[in-house]
């Protein structure tokens, strides 16, 4: 029987020749690294967070998608979850936690992996930088939240809904882009 490497991303079997995932583009491993690299990522994952801080917000899949990415990084992370009221107007919460001295190591890996899901974002970045709207070119301020031309959102702007205030729910409106940092308390 041929010797068959295995997909650490997705799990696919490849002849040993083959270096690459067809599907997923990861680097093939052989049966005995795969199941090293699944020994030392469980081992990763159930490392105890001291002094535990927020990296990124957001919903169920991506934070699920950063938490595989510090963990395959080497970078013991958890995801916490708050669950919806019981109304049922807002949306579970989910966190990503590290360790604050890993918090610094963990935003680079996640703007790395940020970037090589989008790297169309260099390229905005860019034309951000220079003021410039990245849909259109057109001159925008550095405060400016809707490029004046062809309307694209530039800054989001977390806004509530006074009834759901009320009503004791919070509303969570927050986008975290490559670079932010967010409050860790």
């Amino acid at each position: 029987m041929p010797e068959i490497k295995t997909c650490p991303g997705c799990g696919a079997e490849f002849y040993a020749h083959i270096e690459c995932c067809a599907d997923c583009g990861a680097a093939l491993q052989s049966h005995e690294e795969n199941r090293r690299a699944q020994e030392e990522k469980k081992r990763c994952m159930d490392r105890e967070l001291e002094d535990q801080v927020i990296v990124r917000e957001g919903d169920r899949k991506w934070m699920e998608e950063l938490l595989n990415v510090l963990v395959d990084s080497g970078i013991p992370a958890a995801l916490n979850v708050d669950t919806q009221c019981r109304k049922g107007c807002c949306n579970d919460a989910y966190r990503l936690l590290v360790s604050s001295r890993d918090a610094e190591n963990a935003n680079e890996r996640i703007e790395d992996h940020f970037r090589k899901v989008h790297p169309e974002l260099r390229a905005s970045n860019e034309m951000i930088s220079q003021g410039k709207c990245p849909a259109c070119g057109s001159p925008t301020g550095s405060d400016t939240v809707e490029c004046p031309d062809c309307g694209l959102i530039l800054i989001v702007v977390d806004q509530g809904n006074d009834q759901q205030a009320a009503d004791g729910c919070q509303i969570k409106n927050r986008v975290f882009l490559p670079g932010e940092y967010p409050d860790p308390k």
